[in-house]
């Protein structure tokens, strides 16, 4: 924005809950210039100008700022920063989404027609699920543990702790658990990534094993001799 003293146009960054957006700081109050994931009052990018369209707009804004560069004159003009600012978000926004959809996209390729057991680690603990990272891929899900088979089974959920106990299993975090990966094909335009329980066995929810690694060169073909 313009600073009403100098005349200095900068582009800074705000964070909105987790995701943070560009905005030219004359367009808004300073109390909303602060940045949630780093938890600073303000920030602006200020880089190599050979990384990112940002980092070169923030080094010519800078330039004409103080008088060194008079070949972008605009630049001095909040309502023009402010449009450019609205279409880095737009275009960032997008790229994150093509990013996703190409992974999301290369990952079922690469597990289609495949049904794998492997190692993970509990992250989250919720009242009715458990979000497992498998480490190998770098793939993280959700695993929802209740059905319609278990209406007997009790669910006891301490949330200081980040513990759930299922009858005579409980889930923390950073425990190890074995997960099935597979690509659920019921529509050929929806096809998901899916991951169920195998380890520790849970009845109506844990599912038969495939394979299992549970190391480098240890595999355990049955839930059944795994030591609790």
């Amino acid at each position: 924005g313009i600073n009403a003293e100098y005349g200095q146009a900068v582009v800074s960054t705000q964070s909105t809950g987790m995701q943070a957006v560009y905005f030219c700081s004359g367009m808004l109050p300073e109390e909303e210039y602060f940045h949630y994931g780093l938890a600073v009052p303000c920030y602006t990018h200020f880089t190599s100008p050979i990384r990112r369209y940002p980092d070169l707009l923030v080094h010519r804004l800078l330039a004409a700022s103080v008088g060194y560069d008079k070949t972008y004159t605009e630049l001095l003009d909040r309502n023009k920063v402010h449009e450019w600012c609205e279409n880095l978000n737009y275009r960032h926004h997008q790229a994150q989404l093509v990013q996703r959809a190409s992974i999301a996209l290369h990952t079922q390729l690469y597990f289609k027609d495949k049904c794998l057991d492997e190692d993970a680690y509990i992250l989250f603990v919720r009242r009715n699920a458990i979000v497992v990272l498998v480490r190998r891929y770098g793939l993280e899900s959700t695993i929802f543990l209740k059905s319609d088979k278990q209406s007997s089974v009790e669910f006891k959920y301490e949330e200081e702790k980040c513990k759930l106990t299922i009858g005579k299993v409980t889930l923390q975090m950073f425990d190890r658990v074995i997960v099935q990966i597979s690509v659920e094909d019921c529509s050929i335009q929806h096809r998901k990534l899916r991951m169920k329980l195998v380890i520790p066995v849970i009845p109506g929810v844990s599912v038969e094993p495939i394979y299992v690694t549970m190391g480098k060169d240890e595999h355990i073909p049955r839930p059944d001799t795994l030591k609790p």
